[in-house]
Parts: C-alpha cells; sequence; structure tokens
C-alpha cells in the first residue's frame, strides 16, 4: 500500500539529522509536520473505512450463518419427505454459503490486520508530530532569544542611548564638580570655627591665669601685713 509505505518513510526518517542539513530548521520543521499530519489524517481515513468495512462483513457472515442453517433445515426436510435430489440441491446451496463464508471470514482477518498497522502507524506518527513541535517550540525559543539579544545590542549601540551615556557622564562630572567646592567650603569655615575655638580658650586661659595671679598676689599681701604685726 502506498500509504503504509509513505508512513514508513516518514516514521523512519531521523528529524535530527534532517534538520542539522536544512538550511531553514524552522520552516523545514513546519513542513515536516504537515506532511505527517496529512498522512495520520490519511491513516485515520483509511481506518475508518477498514472498520465501515468489517461492519459490513460481519453483517455478510450473519446472513451466511442464517442461510447455511436454512438449507441444512431444507436439505433435512427433502430427506424426510424421501426428495434425496432436493436435499442434494439443498446441501449444494448450503456448501456454497459455506465457502463465501469462509472467504467472508479470511476479508475479516486481513481487515482486521491492517486496522491493527493502521493503529500502531498512527501512534507512531503522532509520536512524530510531538516531537516535530517539540523541535518547533526549540526553535521558536531560540529565536526569540536571539532577536531579543539583538535589539537591546542595537539599542545599546544606537547613537541615542550613546548620547545618552555622554550627558549622564557630564552630569556626574558636574555633580563631582560641585561637591567639591562644597568640601572646599567645609574646609574653610572649619579653619574659621578652629580658631574662633583658639581664641575662646586662649581668652579662658588669660582669665584664668590673671584670677590666679590676683589670688597669688592676694596671698603674698596678707603675709607681708602679718609678718609687720
Amino acid at each position: 500500500m502506498a500509504l503504509i509505505d509513505r508512513i514508513e518513510d516518514l516514521i523512519k526518517s531521523e528529524i535530527n539529522a534532517f534538520l542539522d542539513k536544512a538550511e531553514d530548521p524552522q520552516k523545514m520543521t513546519a513542513q515536516i509536520e504537515s506532511e505527517l499530519q496529512d498522512a495520520l489524517a490519511e491513516c485515520r481515513s483509511t481506518a475508518a473505512q477498514i472498520i465501515a468495512e468489517q461492519k459490513s462483513l460481519s453483517r455478510q457472515h450473519d446472513d451466511f450463518a442464517k442461510g447455511i442453517e436454512r438449507w441444512q433445515q431444507q436439505a433435512e426436510l427433502a430427506i424426510s419427505k424421501g426428495r434425496d435430489d432436493l436435499a442434494k440441491s439443498a446441501l449444494i446451496e448450503k456448501q456454497k454459503l459455506v465457502d463465501a463464508q469462509e472467504d467472508n471470514q479470511k476479508q475479516a482477518a486481513q481487515l482486521e490486520d491492517a486496522l491493527h498497522k493502521l493503529n500502531e502507524d498512527a501512534a507512531r506518527l503522532s509520536n512524530k508530530i510531538a516531537e516535530v513541535k517539540a523541535k518547533q517550540q526549540q526553535f521558536y525559543r531560540a529565536q526569540n532569544s536571539a532577536v531579543a539579544r539583538l535589539k537591546v545590542r542595537s539599542t545599546l549601540n544606537s547613537e541615542e542611548v550613546q548620547n545618552v551615556c555622554a550627558r549622564f557622564s557630564q552630569l556626574e562630572q558636574k555633580v563631582e564638580r560641585i561637591e567639591a567646592q562644597v568640601e572646599s567650603y567645609d574646609i574653610g569655615k572649619n579653619d574659621v570655627y578652629q580658631e574662633f575655638q583658639q581664641m575662646e580658650q586662649d581668652e579662658k586661659l588669660s582669665e584664668e591665669l590673671a584670677a590666679l595671679k590676683q589670688k597669688v598676689s592676694g596671698k603674698q599681701a596678707s603675709e607681708a601685713s602679718t609678718s609687720a604685726q
């Protein structure tokens, strides 16, 4: 059968090796999936036809069985009536139906075997389709990732981004200069603050020294007065 040969070719194909040689793997996987889907549809259609033929053969088998039984009864009736000639004719008709029933059974067996093979082929085709779909998803993810990376790189290398980066760098330098100026102001302020603080300490020290001198001078005057008396 051409269908079986075609299915075998599709099933036996090494998808990975085939795709490695393809110029456009993504397009090739779509084509392979389409062919596999067509083969699967044809496989199921043929299986449906076989099932219909099986039902027809089953009805014929029942009709043959009824005919065989009927001619058997007529042959027995003819013998009971002493009509061996009619009995012989009935047996001849019965044998025709027996032969036809045997042919019917052979056809039914062939159809059953063909249906079994078609079911196996359909299952294998379904597995291949799932494999191809997985490959498609792999290609889609790889393509989307590549497109995203390309877009990012293109954006980073664009003139607009370069200009923004340059302006940002200029702003950073400006901020650094302002911070340096602020720090220089702080340094001047610290020197003035320290100078005033030193002046305050000197003044306090002078006051303390004057008080101490006054105390010592008073003590000496008191001692001199005591000695004079």
